[in-house]
């Protein structure tokens, strides 16, 4: 009995309890939904550089199948160092250099020694070919003058010799024969005797054999010493002339050989000579001085400074150094940026500086001149100006987004700037956010952090900052709720719970732009109702964000001037850009 009404009384307590609402559950807090501003921003964060940097580089070449060009003999400052220009930084073993310059230099002068002979031995044969080549002329005009002396001078005085004796001959003969006729009558009337008459019929016969004789040399004279002469002189003078042009292309042959051979033991030393000459200029780069006055700070890379790839050698002694390894930076601190990185789902959003430059020109032109000719006569004389543009400054169009700057290591200061280049490439990433994909951007600091006093605080390369970068989405007059309170994905779909009198309910909503804290709802709630925050799905809202802009358009304006980041919220933006 007493048991029964022990279980009555029980469950009338537990009947007429009052119930216990969904919003007195300690993870539950209720927000009113209020319309705002909302404006999209993103907060990443990321290290200050400089915006010029004069990089201290190994100039040292590295060896054959090799990419390390020396170690470091000793690091002569410190990481943060101020320094001056000529201050002695890093001083690279040199030590194989300069053994290989010892034994450069003697190759060097061996190579000397034979140029030096190349050229004595191109004089010498030049002289000689002048010499043959001059004898050769001579011999040939010495045949032109024996030529001409026979055939204008002896042929002409031999010939008229033996035409003398001919006349001469023939003036006996008739002589000769005038006298037989006058011995015959002399004999006759016995004033002579027949042996007189006999003896001078003798001397006609050998006038006779004269005038035969003399007559004979005349033709063997003109058909053939004569010809036979004229055929020798003629061929000693094709000889002499054959000769001639055979010793100048001889000579030339020669010259060309001695010229080439003293070019090619030229060069052979010129060569050597240079490779003297950048041993030496590489032993002088061991040494490394400041370019200019400033701050040193030791080189660590984009992968480095943001966790990922490999480590870049450690600038102490002994290390080993690369061809081309930036070792040091000496910074401008007057002129600093944040260098963050930005996730590929907000890269279309982040716009850097908008400059007219010498490629978008070139570009231009191109374009508005269709005509052929027109853009051969264009890209002639752009080629031919190329270098008076060179120094062409860009014109700044538009500037980049508006952005502010909190530093970590004066947190209550914020900082004014302005995107200036978003990189189109990726950002390289470390293997443990290999299937993250963020673009490099670099955020210009426009106004200079001032102390108490009001003066100029010069900021260090290194320094951690965090980056907030005003998007030109924007959401005016928008019903707005915490990304907390929003559920569910965008398979599922999206929705809040919502406090109504008669309890809580689970109400679908279509959410539209999104920044890191709050969220546009387009659909499913109204101004002055209560949702509840839950902390849970934030990534879900994110993704539907993600999507938003290609499927639903992007807010539309620039920069804000008023409204509030997030739907009111105060303070700043606590936390990495979301997709909205």
């Amino acid at each position: 009995m007493a048991i029964g009404l022990g279980v009555v009384l029980l469950g009338a307590m537990v009947l007429f309890m009052p119930k216990r609402s969904a919003a007195s559950r300690a993870d539950l807090i209720p927000y009113t939904v209020k319309r705002d501003t909302l404006v999209v921003s993103i907060t990443e964060r990321g290290a200050l550089e400089a915006a010029e940097n004069k990089d201290v580089i190994c100039h040292v070449k590295a060896g054959k199948g090799s990419t390390i060009a020396t170690t470091i003999r000793a690091v002569l400052v410190d990481d943060g160092s101020h320094v001056k220009t000529g201050d002695q930084l890093i001083h690279l073993d040199d030590s194989g250099l300069i053994e290989q310059l010892k034994a450069q230099k003697i190759v060097r002068d061996k190579a000397k020694n034979e140029s030096n002979n190349a050229v004595q031995t191109f004089e010498i044969t030049k002289s000689q070919n002048e010499k043959e080549v001059e004898s050769a002329k001579v011999a040939v005009e010495l045949a032109e003058i024996d030529l001409r002396k026979y055939k204008e001078g002896d042929l002409p005085q031999l010939s008229a010799e033996i035409k003398g004796r001919v006349l001469v001959a023939e003036s006996d003969l008739e002589i000769w024969k005038d006298r037989e006729v006058w011995n015959d009558r002399m004999v006759s009337k016995n004033y002579r005797t027949g042996n007189q008459a006999m003896a001078d019929r003798f001397k006609q016969q050998s006038a006779e054999l004269s005038l035969k004789k003399v007559r004979e040399e005349l033709r063997v004279l003109e058909n053939f010493t004569a010809p036979r002469t004229m055929k020798e002189l003629e061929s000693k003078l094709i000889e002499a002339k054959s000769a001639f042009r055979t010793k100048q292309i001889q000579a030339e042959a020669k010259k060309i050989q001695a010229l080439g051979d003293m070019e090619t033991k030229e060069l052979v030393f010129k060569q050597e000579q240079r490779r003297c000459d950048d041993l030496d200029e590489e032993i002088r780069n061991c040494l490394i001085t400041a370019p200019q006055d400033g701050l040193v700070v030791f080189y660590v890379p984009e992968q480095s400074r943001f966790g990922s790839g490999s480590q870049q050698s450690i600038i102490a002694q002994g290390e080993p150094v690369r061809e081309g390894q930036k070792l040091m930076r000496i910074p401008n601190l007057n002129r600093m940026l944040v260098n963050v990185r930005v996730h590929e789902a907000m890269r279309a959003r982040v716009r850097g500086d908008v400059s007219f430059s010498l490629n978008e020109f070139h570009a231009l032109s191109e374009l508005a001149l269709r005509n052929r000719f027109g853009r051969f006569i264009f890209e002639t004389a752009f080629n031919l100006s190329r270098d008076e543009l060179v120094d062409f400054h860009p014109i700044l169009i538009k500037g980049g987004l508006r952005a502010e700057i909190r530093i970590d290591a004066f947190p209550n200061k914020v900082l004014k700037g302005h995107v200036r280049t978003v990189d189109e490439v990726p950002a390289a990433t470390d293997f443990w956010t290999s299937d993250i994909t963020v673009y490099r951007t670099m955020v210009s600091i426009d106004e200079a952090l001032q102390d108490s006093k009001g003066e100029d605080i010069k900021l260090k390369p290194g320094m951690k900052a965090a980056v907030t970068i005003y998007t030109e989405d924007r959401a005016d007059n928008a019903i707005l709720i915490p990304l907390q309170a929003v559920q569910g994905s965008a398979r599922d779909g999206f929705f809040c719970q919502v406090l109504t009198p008669e309890g809580t309910e689970k109400r679908p909503i279509v959410p539209g732009l999104s920044n890191d804290r709050m969220v546009e709802v387009r659909e499913g709630l109204s101004e002055d109702e209560q949702v509840l925050l839950t902390g849970k799905d934030r990534a879900r809202v994110a993704e539907q964000g993600a999507g938003e802009k290609g499927s639903k358009g992007k807010g539309k304006g620039g920069p804000p001037s008023g409204g509030t980041e997030g739907g009111g919220g105060g303070g700043p933006p606590g936390g990495k850009g979301k997709p909205g």
